[in-house]
């Protein structure tokens, strides 16, 4: 990755009642010191390790009540050089101050506010993110144990990403955002600071995702290899969520395209990734996948009185099948074939225990 421009600022709220303020503290921190890209890597991994992030777009129909969005059309249509980012900035620092005075966010706090914009991949990020103080433990000249306040970066309270480049291309779900809880409630002043009024949680665009793909084959002469293709989306979202990575409905559409017959790819091809966009499934353009989501149609735990199962979905299959676990309906067992020699000799010495 590479970071081309960083800026950290103050955002002051000491208490419900009290009005936010923004200080003079801070600015642009020059990107050729290397403790401003540890600082990034740091701040970019914890907002990327986040599976419960929303996802939308800006409220084009209402960009008075947004000011945040004519300011970051100017900086984008702009040579994006430190001047438009400091003017981007101080614009955002604006409206954050606006959106956390809200009734709406009465319990929220505020921090120190960072701006990045960073280029990985094909892609151009901004990233901004809220982070408070906490207190460590130093050593003073002579050794003595001392309180001192350091950033907890691994903790966001609050977090927006704005993809660049296909917020350029006009595609859908350019923006992705984490709240936090404040006093048992959630808060999501910067989705509003920033004029997005218009989110999907990664949970539903995941778990839509999965029956946008089973519908697609439904509906293309592909439903004898609707699972196998389900199998290889589900696949392609839990190595996306272990490389902390977000899944794009691009990726998706390729892997679609490998399955559809050639009888059917003229009309076919090149499709899934709108299908998948429009109603009644809305799945975000880009997103980060749900951990849990994933898992519920990865896996399979089964659970009796005094056994459980716990394998890959993609493992189990009817009787007389080619899959390692066979479900015998009628009898009502479960066949495990193919058992792993470690497997064979622990069941062997378990009966012999018993003997």
């Amino acid at each position: 990755m590479e970071l081309k421009h960083l800026a950290i600022r103050e955002l002051v709220k000491e208490s419900e009642d009290a009005p936010a303020r923004i200080t003079d503290r801070g600015g642009v921190i020059p990107t050729t010191e290397p403790i401003a890209n540890q600082l990034f890597e740091t701040l970019n991994s914890a907002f990327s390790r986040r599976s419960s992030l929303t996802h939308g777009s800006f409220n084009h129909e209402n960009e008075e009540g947004y000011p945040f969005i004519s300011a970051f059309e100017s900086f984008v249509n702009a040579e994006c050089n430190e001047q438009s980012f400091v003017e981007l900035t101080e614009k955002s620092m604006s409206q954050l101050a606006v959106a956390i005075n809200n009734p709406s966010a009465h319990t929220a706090y505020g921090g120190y506010v960072l701006f990045a914009m960073y280029a990985s991949d094909r892609y151009e990020y901004m990233l901004i993110a809220l982070v408070r103080d906490k207190a460590g433990i130093g050593f003073d000249n002579d050794l003595h144990p001392t309180e001192v306040m350091e950033i907890n970066l691994d903790q966001l309270h609050q977090g927006a990403r704005i993809n660049l480049t296909t917020y350029r291309k006009k595609q859908d779900s350019y923006l992705s955002f984490i709240g936090s809880k404040e006093k048992g409630e959630i808060t999501h002043y910067f989705s509003t600071a920033f004029g997005c009024t218009d989110v999907t949680p990664s949970r539903k665009s995941t778990g839509e995702l999965i029956r946008a793909a089973r519908d697609f084959c439904n509906q293309n002469n592909m439903s004898d290899r609707k699972e196998e293709v389900v199998e290889d989306v589900v696949s392609y979202l839990s190595k996306q969520r272990t490389e902390k990575e977000s899944a794009n409905l691009n990726d998706i559409e390729n892997l679609f395209d490998a399955y559809i017959p050639p009888e059917q790819a003229e009309t076919a091809a090149g499709t899934f990734g709108t299908f998948a966009n429009k109603g009644p499934y809305n799945v975000s353009q880009e997103f980060q996948p749900h951990t849990s989501t994933i898992n519920r149609f990865a896996k399979l735990k089964v659970k009796a009185d005094n056994w459980s199962l716990d394998f890959n979905k993609r493992s189990l299959g009817d009787l007389n099948g080619s899959k390692d676990i066979e479900f015998d309906e009628d009898n009502g067992r479960i066949i495990i074939n193919r058992l792993p020699s470690k497997v064979i000799n622990q069941l062997r010495e378990a009966l012999e225990q018993e003997d």
